[in-house]
């Protein structure tokens, strides 16, 4: 190989370092995609009960990792539109309605060492027993 082979092949590593780097590095309350749907890796054997919230904080589908199911009823993994023989399958909107990223807004006091972020518009900072997170306010109860 060349020396002027081997200078941009090097280049081209160092620029994939910067920008995986860049990408990864975050300020807090710098969170985005807060409302982008997601679909909870663990859903129960009957789906999720109306007069639940679960949030997934592992979820790789948010930037936050935190995949909110607010109020919903049913398995968000399937719509009636993706399966119409499905008669008791949600639909795609009443996924989108409950089932999103969301991220923690606010800790509970005495807490140190995590971060939050600022709900964006649109979004209010509720309290659901399991922290504090952004919550569309349609959905808000």
């Amino acid at each position: 190989m060349t020396s002027y082979m081997v200078k941009r092949v090097l280049l081209a590593c160092a620029l994939l370092v910067v920008g995986c780097a860049d990408s990864t590095e975050r300020e807090p309350g710098d969170e985005t995609g807060v409302g982008e749907s997601c679909r909870p890796e663990a859903v129960p054997a009957r789906g999720f009960e109306a007069e639940d919230v679960y949030v997934e904080t592992s979820s790789v589908q948010c930037e936050s990792r935190s995949c909110l199911v607010y109020f919903f009823e049913g398995d968000p993994t399937t719509s009636v539109e993706e399966d119409p023989s499905c008669t008791d399958c949600p639909t795609t909107e009443e996924i989108e309605q409950r089932v999103y990223c969301s991220c923690r807004c606010a800790l509970p006091d005495g807490t140190r060492n995590d971060f939050t972020c600022e709900c964006p518009d649109g979004f209010f900072c509720e309290d659901l027993d399991r922290g504090w997170y952004c919550v569309k306010p349609i959905t808000m109860r």
